[in-house]
């Protein structure tokens, strides 16, 4: 289980990159139509929208991976071992319990824009609705990796690691 969440991490690190790089790349070309060319695209920006909301999520699941979330390290790094480790399993817990809500919520948005098209690339809305449901099935998966990650370092080598 541990090779395919590094290869699922690793996976989204690289997909990760590719959109930066598309998005870099398409506007950059919306900035050459409109000025060197006085022919601006009319789906670019819409397109480099979707493509920064689709990194957002995908980020933020990776983000928990990594244990990368915001906390302050002076505080956190200062407490006695076990704390730390209690700590870090109820901020585990609770990305979890809120990603499980951001998933019901992702997918009730998902119904609302049925039938609903972006206006310049006339895609359906819900391809864009997919990303919140993606990322918060990913950081489901990566909060109960952590969680199991947690408990297991809790009971090896008297909790001390």
């Amino acid at each position: 289980m541990k090779k395919i969440i590094q290869k699922m991490s690793q996976g989204l690190e690289w997909i990760g990159g590719l959109m930066i790089l598309l998005m870099t790349v398409v506007v950059l070309l919306q900035v050459i139509m409109r000025y060197i060319f006085n022919s601006p695209l009319t789906w670019t920006e819409e397109f480099a929208r979707y493509l920064f909301v689709y990194i957002t999520f995908l980020g933020s699941a990776l983000l928990i991976y990594e244990r990368g979330h915001l906390y302050v390290e002076i505080i956190f790094n200062n407490l006695p071992i076990k704390i730390r480790k209690i700590l870090q399993l109820i901020l585990d817990v609770i990305i979890l319990g809120f990603s499980v809500f951001l998933t019901i919520s992702a997918k009730a948005s998902m119904d609302v824009a049925e039938g609903s098209f972006s206006t310049a690339m006339h895609i359906p809305m819900n391809y864009i609705g997919f990303s919140v449901l993606l990322g918060a099935l990913l950081i489901i998966l990566f909060s109960l990796w952590n969680i199991v990650q947690d408990v297991k370092g809790a009971f090896s080598r008297g909790g001390e690691d």
